[in-house]
Formats: structure tokens, sequence, C-alpha cells
């Protein structure tokens, strides 16, 4: 059985919009997997019609960003109800927090002689969810940069002239909400942050699992990730990350990796046993 918890779609910074996605997914042999859209549930009721009549395990989820000190993470959030309230009400906050911080950033363009309209960038956004990848490929169309690896080194990445801090949610907060929504907290490619001092406070916080597998995660930093996962009695969840195109965090295609069938077993066992 092949599964990927780790997809995203137009939904949030994703290229493709969600029955596509899941099209591209059933081509690709995968038989479970999760739509994590970043801040978003948005695709999630498409997603799930079009895993339905293909006959895939769908799995609702979601990728919330927050803080801890300085650092930013992202906690996966699986088996969540999209109707939660408590949900609903921190991605709108969250929503408005993105288009506020979108402005920002413009006007540090703008005053570098870059000019791009709101309105441009928004657009490529479903329902307003707008991020800086939105921004990035809004610079690549516009001919300021090659591609959205140049836009985030050269502009729109941490400590760089257009780079602008998003309103501190901390990993708590995340972790909450994620619950309270009856979902599972799993982190994010830790990998990517090789921050491993923060597992005691995540854990304390209530994170319950952690991304073991990822693209960005060779066989031996999957390796360690097991065996923080074991340490600190976490779950082990993974996927390809995959946004329907290929960069350096992203898998070209789902599926890679795919997360081991005894390891979902154990995840939809802990969710049923605490329902």
């Amino acid at each position: 059985m092949r599964i990927d918890l780790h997809i995203h779609t137009t939904a949030s910074d994703g290229l493709l919009e969600p029955a596509a996605a899941v099209r591209v997914i059933r081509a690709a042999g995968i038989e479970a997997f999760s739509v994590t859209d970043h801040d978003s549930v948005d695709g999630l009721e498409e997603a799930k019609r079009e895993a339905d009549a293909a006959g895939l395990t769908f799995v609702s989820g979601v990728e919330l960003s927050a803080y801890w000190g300085r650092v930013e993470f992202h906690i996966l959030g699986y088996f969540i109800d999209p109707a939660s309230a408590v949900l609903q009400t921190f991605l709108a906050s969250t929503r408005q927090a993105r288009q506020a911080r979108l402005h920002a950033m413009l006007n540090r363009l703008q005053a570098m002689g870059m000019g791009i309209p709101v309105d441009e960038v928004i657009a490529r956004a479903r329902n307003g969810n707008v991020g800086r990848p939105h921004l990035a490929r809004a610079l690549v169309e516009r001919g300021f940069v090659e591609n959205a690896d140049e836009a985030f080194d050269r502009y729109l990445g941490t400590d760089r002239p257009a780079y602008v801090p998003r309103p501190d949610v901390s990993i708590r907060d995340a972790i909450r909400v994620i619950r309270e929504a009856g979902g599972v907290a799993s982190l994010a490619h830790p990998g990517l942050h090789n921050r491993d001092d923060a597992l005691p406070d995540l854990v304390a916080a209530g994170l319950e699992a952690i991304e073991v597998y990822h693209p960005q995660h060779g066989f031996g930093r999957a390796g360690k990730y097991r065996r923080l996962a074991r340490r600190y009695e976490l779950l082990a969840t993974g996927g390809s990350d995959y946004h329907g195109e290929t960069d350096g965090d992203h898998a070209s295609v789902p599926g890679n990796p795919s997360l081991p069938e005894a390891d979902f077993a154990r995840l939809m066992a802990a969710v049923a046993g605490c329902r």
C-alpha cells in the first residue's frame, strides 16, 4: 500500500486544483493520502469527493505555520474536522494576516523598483489564502527573477530585503487548534529546521507525531527521526510534500517517499482510540 500524507493544492501554494491533484495521486498508484494545504482547508471537500469516486482512502489535513521563539515550524494536522469552529476562526485570522503581510512585502519591492499590483498576486491564491510562493511566481512572470528559487534567495527569504515576518502564532496555539479540531498534530519536515532541541517543548505542548519520511530526509535523516520518534513516543508520518512542481524541498511526483503501511496503521489506531 502506497501512502502519501503531505500533498498541496491550489487551496494554498500548490499548482494543481484539488481534483486534478487527486487524479495525479491515483495515477501514481497511491492508495491513501492527505491534502495538507498551508493554513487552509478550502480544498478538502473537492479532494475528498474525487478520492471517494476513485476508491482512495482520504485523510483530511492542514499545515499550520507557527513559531517556537524566533524559529518558524510547520505543524501538520491529520483527521481534522474542517468545519470546526475553532479551526475556522484560526484560519480566518491567519488569512487576514497573510494579506497584510503581502501588502508590506509589495511595498518593499516597490521601493526597489519592482512594482506588482496586489490583485495580480491575490488572483493566484484560492479564496485569498496568499503566500510568498504566489508572490515569487508573480516576480518570475514580471521578469524580475528567473525562477522562484531566485525570488526567495534574493528578495523573499528570511532576512532578505523584501521579507516581512508573519504575525507570531505560537507552536502551542497551533497544536491546540489542531487537537481541538479533532486532529493529530505532527511536526513537518524537521530536517529542514535542524532544531531537534525544540522537540521537548513541542511534545509538552501536545505534539503527537513527527514527519520521519520527507524528500529532504535521506536515509540517515529518516533513521534519525525514527529514533527520535521512539524516544519521545511519537507516531511517524511522511509524504512527498508534492506541490505540482519540482524545487529543492518538494518531490516531483506524489508518493516519493511513501509512508510505511505499518506506520499508517498505528496512526489510524491512535485516532480510533482517541475517538
